[in-house]
Formats: structure tokens, C-alpha cells, sequence
């Protein structure tokens, strides 16, 4: 009998939510702040377009403000919402467009004070402290100063025009007290957003400071300081991964062990600073010779390691014998330009049912048998028997000249990676 299937799970709120919400604020991190702040913009001028409403109907706003602040305040904020949404903003200086919204604040803020009842203003007054308070954190000094110096003009322009314009209902001394509030609460709120401001710049600094030392323990800890390859530890690690690899999805790599040829001597003649040179003028050759896949680090004193993944050692041989012969040309020292290295290298396929000591055991016998068979060679370990159990041995056909590499072997077969 055919087996019931279960009944789907059903969603959480988030999930069934989630797509909703990215379609109305993205999915930038950067862009669902911005939408986020225009659409709390938006929410508080409906509120106080609302309370405006109410206001005018009880006799405390006069009967015209309404309207004009809901067609003035709500297009605009739609505007920048639908800006802001489709990435159009990013092109502005100002991405976050909050200079012109607090401009559209303040003004609205002022034309509200033309049309409310005296007794009544201090509302207004509550609602200018929260416009400078919502750049706090997105203004920069000059901004700040800016907006600060606005609604200083603006408010004040107001009380000016309704003093004169009706002083027996808007007593200049009344509106005189009311401006003289107005520039000690302002300077404050200004002052705080631009300590705001310096304490971002102290805070990004000081991230940019750690990052900066972040990379550099890590270069550390990674790098030889010498030649500037990776170490011995990172190189471990790096074959750790590698294993991880063969497990997962069966990628094999082969390993070379090079030691630089009769290096001790060029100690002993010319001292240990030639022989840094000579290990900086290897590392650099080599590193411009390999992939960058390749892997190449310094294993320890004259010995360096390369990890070749899902390369086949006959593949691996080529580059280094092309490193053997750039390295007749190159002058390893500048202060003795005749001097000339080579080096000895052994080659090993790692594979799945060896451990990597065993690998790096066989890398250093072949690396042992350059050294005894006169140095300056590349030699392969032995195949590990059974290394291949799922292949048969068997003669290979004679192909002709356009059907194949004649010199292509049973392990170079089995990678794909584009040969050297």
C-alpha cells in the first residue's frame, strides 16, 4: 500500500510574513533602515495631521491649516518613501534625504504656529525638540547647525509676523518670551547632536583601528615573516581542509615537500643574510610560478610544502620543473648576484583510505630520493597499492595522435582540472 503522506507544516507568522516584508522594505539591510525612518516620518505627520483635524474642530486651530498640512506632509513623505524603496535615493548626496524632510518638519512646524490659538503653542514648541532629536543621529555637525539655525528663523519670523500683524491678540512681549525659550532649548539640542556626532567618528575609528589589528594578528598568525608565505600551523590547517574535502566530495591533492639544494652551505659561506635573500627570492618565484589554487607555505627552515588540489602528480611534476628552470636565471641575492639555486622535491597523491602522515611520509622518501639520486629533481612517491580499487589495470589502447595525449597516465586521467 502506498504510504500517506503527512500534511505540509504549517508556516509560522514569520515565515508567512517575511516575503511581505521584504517586498515592502527590501532586503538590503541598509534600505530597510532608510524605508523604516521615512515611514516612521510618514506615520507621525498622519498622527499629527489627525490631531490637526480634531484641533480645527474644537474651535483650537483655524479651519484651513488641516487640509493644506495633509496635502503638503503626506505627498512629500510618500515621495521619499517611494524613493527610498526603489534605491533612487542612493544616487543623492544625502541618501537618507533627512535635511529636506526636517526642512518640510520645520516648515510645517512654523505654519502650524501661524494657525493654532496662543494658549495652545506649546505643543508646537514639543514638536520642533523632536525633529532636531530625530537627525541626532544621522546629522553631521554642519547639519546640525543647519537645522538649528532654521527653526531658530523660521519660528522666529513667525512671532514677529503675528505680533505685528495683530498685537492685541499676539503681544510682542509674549512672543518675545516664547522666542527667548526657543533659543535656549535649541542650542542645546544642537550641541547634543553634534557630541552625537563626534562620538560616532571616536566609534568608527576605533572599529577601523581593530580591524586593522584584527588583520594584522592574523596576518601574523598565518604568514611567515620571513618570505611571507603561509606557515607551518596555517598549513596544517589548510590540509585539515583538505580533508575535509576528500570526505565530502571526494576531491583528492597531491602533496609536494621541496628542500632547497645544499642551503646550509650557502650559509656557511655567505652568511645568514644571503640566505634570507635566497629563501624570499624562492618564495617569490615559486609564488608567481603556481595556481592560485595551488597552496604554498613554508614548512620549516629550507623546506617548503605545496598542496595541489585535485591534481594528479604527474600534473603537479610540470611546474615545479619549470620553477627548476626559471630558477637557473634567477639571481637569488643581490649581494652575490652569481649565486644560483636549485632544489629537490617529492611528489605524493594523498588518497582516501591514507592518513596524512603517511602522505607527508611518502612526499618526504620521494623528497629523500631526489636528494640521493643528485639533487635539483622531482621524484614521485610510489602508488599506494589499492589505491584505486574501483580500476581495473589494464594495457591501455594505442590512440592516434588527434584522439589523445599519448603520455596521459591512469591518475592524470582521473582529474579534471585543466593540466599545466
Amino acid at each position: 500500500m502506498p504510504q500517506k503522506q503527512s500534511p505540509p507544516k504549517p508556516l509560522t507568522f514569520v515565515e508567512a510574513a517575511t516575503p511581505l516584508m521584504h517586498w515592502l522594505l527590501g532586503t538590503d539591510r541598509v534600505m530597510r533602515s532608510r524605508v523604516l525612518g521615512i515611514g516612521l516620518c510618514f506615520v507621525v505627520y498622519a498622527v499629527c495631521c489627525l490631531a490637526a483635524w480634531y484641533a480645527a474642530g474644537v474651535g483650537i486651530m483655524h479651519p484651513v491649516a488641516p487640509p493644506i498640512l495633509a496635502c503638503v506632509t503626506l505627498p512629500v513623505c510618500i515621495i521619499a518613501l517611494v524613493l527610498a524603496r526603489s534605491g533612487y535615493s542612493r544616487r543623492f548626496k544625502d541618501p537618507t534625504m533627512m535635511i529636506p524632510q526636517n526642512v518640510l518638519a520645520l516648515v510645517s512646524i512654523s505654519f502650524a504656529y501661524l494657525t493654532i490659538l496662543p494658549q495652545d503653542r506649546g505643543v508646537v514648541m514639543v514638536l520642533l525638540s523632536l525633529v532636531i532629536m530625530f537627525g541626532m543621529y544621522t546629522h553631521t555637525p554642519r547639519q546640525s547647525l543647519n537645522v538649528g539655525a532654521i527653526a531658530l528663523v523660521g519660528l522666529g519670523a513667525c512671532m514677529m509676523i503675528l505680533s505685528q500683524h495683530d498685537p492685541s491678540f499676539y503681544p510682542f512681549p509674549r512672543e518675545l518670551v516664547r522666542f527667548e525659550l526657543l533659543v535656549s532649548v535649541i542650542p542645546v539640542l544642537v550641541f547634543t547632536a553634534i557630541q552625537l556626532d563626534a562620538w560616532r567618528g571616536r566609534l568608527k575609528r576605533q572599529r577601523e583601528e581593530l580591524s586593522k589589528a584584527l588583520a594584522t594578528v592574523q596576518h601574523l598568525a598565518t604568514r611567515d615573516t620571513l618570505t611571507g608565505l603561509y606557515n607551518r600551523r596555517h598549513m596544517q590547517e589548510r590540509l585539515e581542509a583538505c580533508l575535509g574535502r576528500l570526505d565530502r566530495y571526494g576531491e583528492r591533492f597531491t602533496l609536494a615537500l621541496i628542500d632547497l639544494d645544499h642551503f646550509k652551505t650557502i650559509n656557511d659561506r655567505h652568511g645568514h643574510k644571503v640566505g634570507d635573500e635566497v629563501l624570499t627570492s624562492f618564495a617569490h618565484a615559486a609564488a608567481a610560478v603556481l595556481r592560485e589554487s595551488d597552496v604554498l607555505g613554508r614548512w620549516g627552515g629550507e623546506e617548503f610544502l605545496v598542496v595541489f588540489p585535485e591534481t594528479a602528480p604527474e600534473q603537479a611534476r610540470r611546474p615545479l620543473e619549470r620553477l627548476q628552470g626559471e630558477l637557473t636565471r634567477l639571481a637569488v641575492s643581490n649581494s652575490v648576484p652569481g649565486l644560483r639555486v636549485s632544489f629537490s622535491a617529492g611528489l605524493a597523491l594523498h588518497v582516501a583510505h591514507a592518513t596524512l602522515n603517511h602522505t607527508l611520509e611518502r612526499t618526504d622518501a620521494a623528497l629523500y630520493e631526489a636528494k640521493r639520486g643528485g639533487r635539483n629533481q622531482v621524484v614521485l612517491a610510489p602508488p599506494v597499492p589499492s589505491a584505486f580499487p574501483e580500476f581495473k589495470e589494464e594495457p591501455a589502447p594505442t590512440l592516434p595522435p588527434e584522439a589523445g595525449d599519448s603520455d596521459l597516465g591512469l591518475i592524470e586521467g582521473l582529474f579534471s582540472t585543466p593540466r599545466y
